[in-house]
């Protein structure tokens, strides 16, 4: 599977995800996503979207810990 062909997708599900602050958020971003691309008119088989959400979860931006913890 090309991954360049979905850029703008997984560069968008990266994004709703950093605007999250806690994990449940960015799991319920995540799924929300994979609803979406097993519909029409995607309707990608599940492989193909854990290629895209793999990719989208390398893109996630880690919460700066404060020092003392």
């Amino acid at each position: 599977m090309q991954l360049k062909e979905w850029e703008t997708t997984i560069q968008l599900i990266a994004d709703e995800s950093n605007r999250e602050t806690a994990e449940a958020g960015r799991n319920r971003v995540l799924t929300g996503w994979r609803s979406k691309l097993e519909l029409p008119p995607t309707s990608l088989k599940a492989f193909q979207i854990d290629e895209i959400v793999r990719e989208a979860r390398k893109r996630f931006v880690e919460a700066k810990r404060p020092a003392w913890a």
